[in-house]
């Protein structure tokens, strides 16, 4: 009886969950368009706009892309691929994505379950470097573990391979493990059974026993979206390798064909490349796709495992060494008055900063703030119209257009509106708001998930016309979400390199692209004054982002 009693207790929740749902969707669309529903007229072309701008902005790219790369005939594209230079490139990828994402995969499971007890500040310090740009994050371990760096010349100690294939490997792991922590720490806050683990100690089941037999079973939908993500974005990762080198990649390879783009050949190789990373990542994240379609469902609250604490020193050091100490090295050397003098008092300048600035560096940042600005407030407001139509589908498409690679979709944006918009900023924005409409969508589906379902028949009841009711009613509690939304996408705008490396010309360079230029051309001090401009503002707005965020659904 009491089986029975908790199955149909079960069953009506559900059912009540579904009502809910139902009488929230019939909310949006009633505040959208001012009826129980939205007219099916109304709601057939709010839908075909969103079908029309994901054609535009990603199917016609990667179509002129295929088309492109097939003019050559796909005898030459397998030559191509198999040739010695782009057969290197291709398994070079291909070993740092797989290394990198069990690395990172592996580093991230062990933060998330040791940090279950940890204060919000620790969490917030290990989220640090997803939030520095990556070629900023390269470079500060250059200047702190690379040879004639800091570590070298206070203690005669680098490490060794940093400057090739040893270091971006490095480099993408501590890159990669926020990433994958993120996936983790959501995983274990909805895992099936969290009552197995403290059962399991409890039985006197060690940690590894523990681990093998409960947690690792529970998590491994969370670790295979763990781990897509990140051997997606080590696949996608252009600046590490850049910066780094010595390991050429596909990402730097297109690159480089691309200062080569008057040979038709080198052309036609680059089309050819950056086709065959966009199905490779294409095909990786359709097949995790169809595995994560199923999910689970918390029946408890997990626990902080006791004694846990004594190891957040552990965590503690590695943001140190990880993150804290390259960012110090960086500010050391952006005020210091030349390379290989301490960054004591008496070498302090701000000559570098002076320096940094002069030439096309203050219209590049005016330009990339006007950008990000740009691109924020348009997806934003699109990702608003594309959660109001309450089609999962259209979340699916949007996070595959996240998944092409930057460099794919630059090279086939180029190829698309070349003409049309050559290489003028314009073109930049193009690909920052197909890259990044995911990014904005997702933060704004959570917010209307959490709308409760009954305000806007209520003020419509009381009298509200449909835009009153969205403005009093539906935007307030959508405030964080819309910040949040509009915050990220501002962030990652304003740092964006791969895209933006291709895609600029004279008088359109962001200032990303400044920086990495002024790190090739061997300028440390300016390099370094550039990298602080541009890591710490937008690491405070996405720190405060974040700190909102968890204290209003806390």
């Amino acid at each position: 009886m009491a089986a029975r009693a908790a199955r149909c207790r079960r069953t009506a929740e559900a059912r009540g969950c579904e009502g809910d749902q139902s009488r929230l969707d019939g909310a949006v669309r009633e505040a959208a368009g001012g009826s129980e529903a939205v007219p099916g007229v109304v709601r057939q072309v709010r839908t075909a706009l969103v079908l029309v701008l994901l054609a535009a902005l990603v199917g016609a790219p990667l179509v002129a892309l295929a088309r492109v790369a097939g003019e050559r005939g796909w005898s030459a594209a397998f030559d191509t691929l198999t040739s010695l230079e782009t057969g290197t490139a291709v398994r070079n990828t291909l070993v740092l994505a797989v290394v990198v994402t069990v690395l990172g995969c592996a580093c991230g499971t062990a933060v998330a379950l040791t940090t279950r007890d940890a204060g919000r500040w620790l969490r917030l310090a290990l989220l640090l470097p997803v939030l520095v740009p990556e070629f900023v994050l390269g470079f500060g371990w250059s200047q702190a573990y690379g040879p004639s760096g800091f570590a070298d010349d206070l203690l005669g100690v680098e490490v060794p391979g940093l400057l090739g294939p040893v270091g971006i490997v490095l480099v993408l792991t501590v890159h990669a493990v926020p990433l994958a922590y993120l996936a983790v720490a959501a995983g274990l806050a909805v895992r099936a059974e969290p009552d197995l683990e403290r059962a399991a100690r409890a039985s006197g089941a060690g940690p590894f026993v523990v681990l093998q037999t409960v947690l690792l079973p529970l998590l491994r939908l969370p670790l295979l979206a763990a781990g897509v993500l990140v051997f997606v974005t080590t696949v996608n990762s252009f600046a590490i390798p850049q910066v780094l080198g010595g390991y050429p990649t596909m990402t730097t390879l297109v690159y480089a064909d691309l200062n080569l783009s008057a040979d038709p050949d080198a052309f036609g190789q680059l089309t050819t490349v950056a086709l065959a990373m966009a199905a490779l990542v294409l095909v990786v994240v359709g097949l995790a796709d169809t595995v994560l379609g199923s999910s689970v469902v918390r029946t408890g609250t997990p626990g902080a495992v006791a004694g846990r604490s004594r190891r957040h020193w552990f965590l503690g050091a590695y943001t140190v060494f990880a993150i804290g100490l390259p960012m110090l090295v960086v500010l050391g050397v952006s005020i210091t008055r030349g390379p290989g003098l301490a960054p004591v008092p008496a070498n302090w300048t701000l000559a570098n900063y002076v320096t940094a600035f002069a030439g096309p560096t203050w219209p590049a940042l005016l330009r990339t703030l006007l950008l990000a600005v740009l691109a924020a407030a348009i997806l934003t407001v699109l990702s608003g119209l594309v959660v109001s139509l309450r089609r999962p589908v259209l979340g699916t498409v949007l996070t595959l257009c996240f998944a092409v690679p930057g460099s794919a979709l630059a090279v086939g944006t180029l190829i698309a509106y070349g003409r049309l918009l050559g290489t003028s900023a314009a073109i930049i924005l193009v690909v920052y708001l197909a890259k990044l409409w995911a990014v904005a969508y997702r933060p704004v589906l959570a917010g209307v998930d959490r709308l409760g379902a009954d305000l806007v028949p209520a003020a419509r009841s009381s009298g509200a016309r449909p835009f009153t009711a969205v403005r009093t009613v539906v935007l307030p509690p959508l405030s964080t979400a819309l910040a949040t939304a509009a915050g990220l996408v501002f962030v990652l705008a304003s740092h964006e390199l791969t895209m933006s490396s291709i895609l600029y010309g004279p008088g359109s360079q962001t200032f990303a692209v400044v920086v990495l230029n002024q790190q090739q051309l061997g300028d440390v001090g300016a390099s370094a004054a550039l990298s602080v401009v541009l890591t710490a503002p937008l690491a405070l707005l996405a720190v405060l982002l974040l700190r909102g965020a968890r204290a209003r659904t806390s």
